[in-house]
């Protein structure tokens, strides 16, 4: 009697106990994956050569190593070409290697803007006012925001009305950078937003798709960078980013609401085995005494 009251307690405890371990086996669905070994990379010899030769020199170096270009394993001959495989200064910056040296700040647009590198940006900013400025000053151009050496990646921190206001009056200054601003932190708002449904492993294609053209109008109105273009462009952006932000938001509150489901699920699930356990032996305790 005693085994046939055991074995009927076996079998409401089992869905339960399948249940539970089901749930905790999904947690922990995701195999560890053998760390690759790191490949050899050759010294650069461009950056030892400057370092060596201290001063100004140095400092190059230095700005270098903290660029975008440089975090993303990119090297002096990225934009300077020539060959950085070797210590020998006259090959390193020989014809064949197709050595570039320093472009005057009227190259410098063109030096910036090749077809291999930042070639959108430069047609845009041929659109800009400042392009004729740089045509006659040689200011202000790419490196003015981004700088030379130390280049740093499109955000409004490379932006200041001081650097605006050398030209133009602060208020207008102020009132173009706060434009920009306020579209920033709205592509930054839906990106973390983004990036936590690609966490969840949910579909975002068309998301991304829909960023990807708002921050291609949105590197249009930095790069034309003229009153006219924001306010025309700041339109179309603003109804983007309304429509993608929502269809982001709708579908992070939806996975929220998931994982809270999932999170009850299996708090539910161990409370009852853990329930049914304790009152199946609380049973077997009785009647061993009877």
């Amino acid at each position: 009697m005693k085994s046939g009251f055991v074995a009927r307690c076996a079998v409401m405890l089992f869905p339960a106990a399948l249940l539970c371990s089901a749930s905790v086996a999904a947690v922990n669905t995701k195999a560890a994956t053998p760390a690759k070994a790191p490949e050899a990379v050759s010294a650069d010899h461009c950056l030892d050569c400057h370092k060596s030769l201290g001063g100004r020199h140095a400092e190059i170096a230095d700005q270098w190593a903290a660029s975008v270009h440089s975090k993303e394993g990119a090297r002096c001959n990225l934009c300077h070409k020539g060959d950085d495989t070797t210590g020998d200064m006259k090959r390193a910056k020989s014809r064949d290697a197709g050595f570039i040296g320093k472009p005057s700040p009227r190259e410098s647009l063109a030096f910036c803007g090749r077809a291999e590198c930042h070639d959108l940006a430069f047609q845009q900013f041929k659109r800009s006012p400042h392009y004729d400025s740089v045509l006659k000053k040689g200011a202000p151009s790419c490196v003015s925001c981004h700088g030379d050496h130390n280049v740093q990646r499109s955000s409004i921190d490379i932006i200041s009305d001081r650097t605006c206001s050398a030209c133009h009056p602060v208020e207008y200054s102020r009132e173009i950078i706060s434009s920009i601003f306020s579209i920033e932190k709205d592509i930054e708002s839906i990106e973390a937003g983004i990036s936590l449904l690609e966490s969840k492993k949910a579909d975002v294609k068309n998301e991304l798709l829909q960023m990807e053209k708002l921050k291609s109008l949105f590197h249009q109105i930095v790069h034309v960078f003229s009153r006219e273009e924001i306010q025309f462009s700041r339109r179309i952006v603003d109804l983007e980013i309304a429509s993608l932000k929502n269809g982001v938001m709708m579908k992070v509150d939806v996975s929220r609401r998931m994982d809270i489901i999932y999170i009850t699920t299996i708090a539910v699930s161990f409370i009852i085995v853990f329930g049914l356990a304790f009152y199946v032996f609380w049973m077997l305790s009785r009647r061993r005494k009877e």
